[in-house]
């Protein structure tokens, strides 16, 4: 079937994503054409005055060369890499899926020879102590994210990972809170703080229709959660503080549902945008430098990072922050998310300031 790219029209805004209409607005704004794939509006191309044209694809315009955004991808390199440059990371340990060492013994045997598995990561979990974390080592939005307790689980949390990725990184549970910060060339422009899937009782309703209700609203606000009511997660997380779906929670009692709080997870945001110190941006414009990052969103764990800098780690780096769960989040943040888009195509599209 035909590629086919039009400029977005009326209804097609009403059922596009969130980043999508900011583009939108942004090119109006600069005087430039966006025009969007017409069946999922996940390409496209922008057109500058002049009649120059870049390409859409998904969350990115292009603002990041190809290695500064693999580099960034990759979270176990990113993190050595900042590490390297004096940057605060989390210290962690690769984990090969049995299926990829064995496709790499093809081309490089001894390379092959020297992957990690396993073993490697029981060790690091023995040595550094449990609680750990099990994430894949590249991909975004908190996807299949695992806390483990002990080596059962962890065991337990590698076969299950290696079910969709062939690489994992192990690295310890550090305390803190969790926060986002949006560099672009050089200078922070949002910044927020995130926090855990959670609901609030009622004293009548069952956790089960609570999470129902949320990810409702989520969806309603152009928030598609990437977790659903039967995630096995929420199901772990319940019985470790001994509850069900079934648990009736009292009136006003918050229960967190997971361990990450990625806003595509379905995390609450506040946002902090102008209320940090120099100090604790200083950490997020160092990192996006040092990566060769134009736009980036710094993932940060911190005990207050709106008091100063002292005990954060800088988690992962993305060279593709989205913009949807902040932009939804109030008027006042949508047109922050605008402002920013608008500033991110000038400068892809070369305009100068008026």
């Amino acid at each position: 079937m035909a590629l086919r790219l039009a400029p977005p029209d009326s209804a097609f805004l009403a059922r596009a994503t969130p980043f999508v209409r900011l583009l939108h607005e942004a090119a109006d704004a600069l005087g430039a054409r966006l025009d969007m794939e017409c069946d999922y509006a996940f390409i496209g191309r922008l057109t500058a005055p002049d009649g120059r044209r870049m390409q859409v694809f998904g969350k990115s315009i292009g603002l990041n060369t190809d290695a500064a955004a693999h580099l960034a991808a990759d979270k176990d390199y990113a993190a050595r890499w900042l590490a390297a440059e004096g940057l605060p990371t989390p210290p962690g340990q690769l984990d090969f899926s049995p299926a990829w060492r064995a496709r790499m013994a093809l081309k490089n045997a001894t390379t092959a020879e020297r992957l990690p598995g396993p073993d490697a990561a029981a060790e690091f979990a023995r040595r550094q102590g449990y609680p750990v974390i099990v994430k894949p080592n590249t991909g975004s939005e908190g996807r299949d994210i695992r806390l483990c307790e002990d080596p059962k689980a962890l065991s337990y949390a590698i076969s299950e990972g290696f079910g969709t990725d062939d690489v994992l990184r192990v690295e310890p549970r550090l305390p803190g809170r969790d926060y986002r910060l949006l560099v672009l060339d050089g200078t922070v422009r949002l910044a927020y703080e995130r926090n855990p899937f959670s609901v609030t009782g009622d004293g009548e309703s069952s956790i089960a229709t609570l999470i129902a209700d949320a990810l409702t609203r989520f969806r309603s606000q152009h928030r598609g959660a990437k977790v659903s009511a039967d995630d096995p997660r929420l199901l772990r997380r319940l019985a470790a503080d001994g509850l069900s779906p079934a648990t009736i929670l009292p009136a006003g009692r918050r229960q967190p549902l997971l361990d990450n709080a990625n806003l595509s997870t379905g995390g609450e945001l506040v946002d902090l945008t102008g209320h940090l110190p120099p100090a604790a941006e200083s950490l997020a414009t160092r990192a996006a430098t040092s990566l060769g990052l134009a736009l980036a969103g710094i993932d940060i764990l911190a005990p207050d990072l709106a008091a100063g800098p002292e005990g954060a780690t800088i988690l992962e780096v993305n060279s593709a922050p989205g913009l949807d769960y902040f932009a939804t989040s109030s008027p006042e943040a949508w047109l922050r998310a605008r402002s920013l888009v608008t500033e991110m195509l000038r400068l892809r599209l070369g305009i100068a300031l008026a």
